[in-house]
This record gives structure tokens, C-alpha cells and sequence, in this order.
């Protein structure tokens, strides 16, 4: 997945070349926005050691120390390590490492992630991925962003629920509420600071003991201006119909059709028209395509899903607030029954082992 910055190039190359594509991120975020090339946004302030506060200690390392433990995933632009401290096995983070290019879409995606990590991840929202650091190894090349770890994302997680558990309707409803809620929580922040996530897909959901669900994974996330952004990115399968083959802007309730159809996705077990070629799925997603919801969920979920998956951009939910404040958002409990806590244990033991390094 990683395409290497200087192929050929020595290592004293390589860092003169990196030194040259850094410059400044440390503008107004909401001043800077995606109609500006992406080289507007820079590096220079990032370094290759730093000084953080972790859960109340003050701790300064270097990249050098960085020590992998196993692979947790990797995307199109990027590779998430468990990693710990040298020496200090007891600091754990979660490290994501972007390869940094002459020009394409990595720069991109590590200035936009990096300055949305920036922008929301320190302020310790409940259900957004802490950020801790953010460094430059001037060795390999690369952008890597200190995250706090979680258990595992939920593109993991489900399956296991459909295969191994099978839970009675009720909970099963309890969890995918409880999710949806988190999840429209932590966009409806983003929302706040003038953000949207423009990727949202359970990849990108994670979850934690005893049940805690966060967002996460900011590589093409949007300045809003009115609500609305103009690059047509994300994942093809989560997009909504009105962004499928048309240069349209991408607003919160693009997000809110991503939702609709990772929460489907996971209270079925598999995603819609799965099998389908991507050509057919975006045609059917373009001429009317009606989701068909599980009766496994109440009536309140569904109608959830129904409004979320809405096939006119009109009919969907204009805020976030207007979700929070349905039947199916307001009945879940702040605190996790025993049997939600019970069904998330045993999914998250059942999970296979992740990659060593």
C-alpha cells in the first residue's frame, strides 16, 4: 500500500527532499478550505521527537523508540501499528504511519487526517480517537500520528456476532442503537468544529470494552462551507446515491447515508448488494435502490435507518440534533446492560489474533 517517496535515493537524499516539501500547518482550520490546493498544507512544525501527556504523565520520546508490537490494519494510504515505548512497556499507542510523496493523494490524506486530529482529537470527545502526537521519521519517509488504541474496528467485530453469537433481536437492537448514538455523537462534533468525516464505514468505527464505540480516521475529511464540500471522495460502496458519478457537493447527510448503510450493514451481517459488481451497485444505488430492513430490529430502529437511507438528499435528516432526538436514540440507556457488555466480551475473545510484526 505504501508507495516510497525517494525510490533509488539515498538516505541522506531522502532527507533532503522530505526537508523540502515541509511548510506550515498550523493555520485556522476553519479559514483553510479544500478549494486551496493540497500543498497548502505542510509540515515544517512537525519534528521527529515530542512531548506529550499521558493519563497525567509527562513523557518525551523520539521516533527511534517507537517499537512495534502488531499490525492492527492498513488502508489505502496508511498502516495503524500497536506500538509501545522502548523500555516503557507500559505506554501504548496506536500508530499511524503515511508515506509522504512528491505530490498525490498520501499528502493529502496525511495533511487533512493530521490537521483534523489536530483540530478534535486532543479534546477528548467520548466518542472521537484520541490523538497524542503526531511525528516525522525523516528515515523512511513518513507522517506518524499517536493515536490511544482501541480493541478493534467494527468491519472486525460484526462478523463475529452474525457467526458465533447470534443474539436475540432485542439485543442485537441494543447494540446497533447504542452504536448509531456514538457514532452520530462523534459526527455530530466534527459538525461543531466545522468538519465532516466524508468516510464513514465501520472500518472506521471502533469499539472498546466495556462497550464504547468512537470514530475514527480522518485522511479526507472536509472543511464544511455551508454545510457543504466539493472533493468527491470516500468509499464508493457508502456513498450516496447523489455522489455516485455526478460532481455534486458532500454535505453532513452524505455522512448520515454512510451511516445508514454501515449500521445496515452490520445488523445483517453483510453489506447491501455485496456480491454485485461496483458498476451494477452504483447503478442500483442511483436508480431508486429502497434498503430492505431487518425485521430482527424494532420499529424505532428501523424507522432510524429508513431516514438515514433515504434516497432524496432532501428527505434526510438536515441536522444531527434531529436524530438524537428520535424514539430510537432517546431510549438508549447511558450505562451498557450486562447482556450489551456479556455479547461485546464475548465477541472481542472470539476475535482472531492480529498480524505480528
Amino acid at each position: 500500500m505504501y508507495s516510497t517517496i525517494t525510490n533509488g535515493l539515498s538516505r541522506s537524499a531522502k532527507r533532503r527532499k522530505l526537508r523540502l516539501m515541509c511548510i506550515d500547518l498550523t493555520g485556522d482550520i476553519e479559514k483553510n478550505n479544500e478549494e486551496n490546493s493540497p500543498n497548502k498544507y505542510e509540515f515544517a512544525d512537525i519534528k521527529d521527537s515530542c512531548k506529550i501527556d499521558y493519563n497525567g504523565e509527562l513523557i518525551e520520546f523520539n521516533v527511534k523508540q517507537l517499537i512495534n508490537i502488531k499490525k492492527l490494519g492498513e488502508g489505502s494510504f496508511a498502516v495503524v501499528n500497536l506500538t509501545k515505548l522502548e523500555q516503557r512497556s507500559d505506554v501504548i499507542f496506536a500508530c499511524k504511519r503515511m508515506t509522504l510523496e512528491d505530490h498525490g493523494n498520501n499528502n493529502y490524506t496525511s495533511q487533512s487526517d493530521l490537521k483534523a486530529m489536530r483540530a478534535v482529537g486532543n479534546d477528548r470527545h467520548p466518542h472521537i480517537v484520541h490523538f497524542y502526537a503526531a511525528l516525522i521519521d525523516l528515515t523512511d519517509g513518513q507522517i506518524i500520528i499517536c493515536m490511544e488504541p482501541l480493541e478493534t474496528s467494527m468491519d472486525k467485530f460484526y462478523p463475529i456476532i452474525h457467526s458465533h453469537f447470534k443474539p436475540n433481536n432485542i439485543l442485537l437492537d441494543l447494540f446497533i442503537t447504542r452504536l448509531a448514538k456514538h457514532i452520530v455523537l462523534a459526527l455530530n462534533y466534527l459538525k461543531s468544529k466545522n468538519l465532516i468525516h466524508r468516510d464513514v464505514k465501520p472500518q472506521n468505527m471502533l469499539i472498546s470494552r466495556p462497550i464504547i464505540f468512537k470514530l475514527c480516521d480522518f485522511g479526507i475529511c472536509g472543511i464544511l462551507k455551508d454545510s457543504v464540500s466539493s472533493t468527491h471522495l470516500g468509499s464508493l460502496r457508502y456513498l450516496p446515491p447523489e455522489r455516485l458519478g455526478n460532481v455534486c457537493s458532500y454535505g453532513t447527510r452524505s455522512d448520515m447515508w454512510a451511516l445508514g448503510m454501515s449500521l445496515l450493514e452490520i445488523s445483517q451481517g453483510h453489506l447491501p448488494l455485496a456480491s454485485e459488481p461496483i458498476m451494477s451497485f452504483m447503478a442500483q444505488m442511483k436508480n431508486g435502490w429502497q434498503p430492505d430492513l431487518p425485521l430482527t430490529l424494532n420499529e424505532n430502529t428501523r424507522d432510524l435507518l429508513s431516514l438515514l437511507l433515504r434516497h432524496d438528499v432532501n428527505e434526510r435528516p438536515r441536522y444531527y440534533s434531529d436524530i438524537l432526538s428520535m424514539s430510537s436514540m432517546i431510549s438508549v440507556e447511558e450505562n451498557p446492560s450486562n447482556d450489551e457488555i456479556n455479547l461485546v466480551n464475548y465477541v472481542l475473545d472470539a476475535l482472531p489474533p492480529k498480524t505480528p510484526e
